[in-house]
């Protein structure tokens, strides 16, 4: 007997601090159960606001500013777990942010900014994809979810060419024919020259600019590539002075007094040889 009460003793007392432990757990977190479940139907994803670049956009320039938020405003999801996104350009992913699982933080914005730079000519794409995670209750069970959404930019890098000079030099030329040589930097469509600030003159590769008269002039050439980006040359200053030839009659008489003379040397020399053979 006093084995049978002993027993049912310690019986209630397990059955108390369980019941107690139980009351615990339950203010705590009230529900019992928890799913994983996939998203309700019409869920609606983060959403992604992209700043920069424009999808599809141009630029002149050989860097780019990638910048966009994310938020579950809006949205059927309450934390923003990890975002990331992969450049046509680089290597490798680029992780923006992660969630530490033991972080009691559940952040509802986040936002991203960074510039970069030397990229060549062509065409690049961004896809930026964000992961966030939602729920709901029904009765004691809780069902969370996830979803992840992405987001595409297309744009290119086309800046202008740039050209420069190579020949005339900002000097002195005794020539009125000079040679225009110049170096780009990479394929063109049209290529041309303004001459002392006239019109524009297409050529195809290096010229001659000929008929310069004597004095100072300026060139400047002009390089346009397939996207229709025009790159224009430093303006080159130079001299062109050409020494003016002597008068034609100035030429004809100093030429008939060289003839006289070399005459008149011819004769002296001959009467001399003759006084000396009649002295003999």
């Amino acid at each position: 007997m006093r084995k049978t009460v002993a027993a049912v003793i310690i019986t209630l007392l397990i059955t108390a601090a369980a019941g107690t432990l139980f009351v615990r757990l339950g203010n705590a977190n009230p529900y019992l159960y928890h799913e994983h479940v996939l998203p309700p139907a019409g869920s609606i994803p983060l959403a992604i606001s992209i700043l920069s670049p424009n999808n599809n956009a141009i630029f002149n320039v050989s860097a780019v500013t990638l910048a966009f938020d994310l938020k579950t405003e809006g949205t059927n999801l309450h934390t923003i777990y990890s975002v990331y996104f992969e450049a046509s350009w680089l290597q490798e992913n680029v992780a923006v942010y992660k969630q530490n699982t033991y972080s009691p933080e559940f952040p509802s914005f986040w936002s991203y900014n960074e510039t970069f730079r030397n990229l060549s000519d062509g065409n690049y794409s961004i896809v930026i994809t964000a992961h966030g995670g939602g729920g709901y209750a029904e009765g004691l069970t809780a069902y969370s979810f996830d979803m992840t959404t992405t987001s595409v930019i297309n744009f290119t890098i086309s800046p202008p060419p740039r050209v420069s000079i190579l020949s005339p030099l900002n000097e002195t030329y005794n020539s009125s024919e000079i040679a225009l040589n110049f170096a780009v930097n990479k394929s063109f469509s049209k290529i041309s020259f303004v001459l002392d600030d006239k019109n524009n003159v297409t050529i195809n590769e290096n010229a001659t600019l000929n008929g310069l008269t004597n004095g100072i002039h300026n060139v400047t050439v002009y390089v346009c590539d397939a996207m229709g980006n025009i790159g224009p040359s430093e303006t080159v200053t130079f001299t062109v002075d050409v020494p003016e030839p002597f008068p034609a009659a100035f030429v004809s008489a100093i030429s008939a007094a060289s003839v006289a003379t070399v005459g008149t040397s011819l004769l002296l020399y001959r009467k001399k040889r003759i006084r000396k053979v009649e002295q003999v």
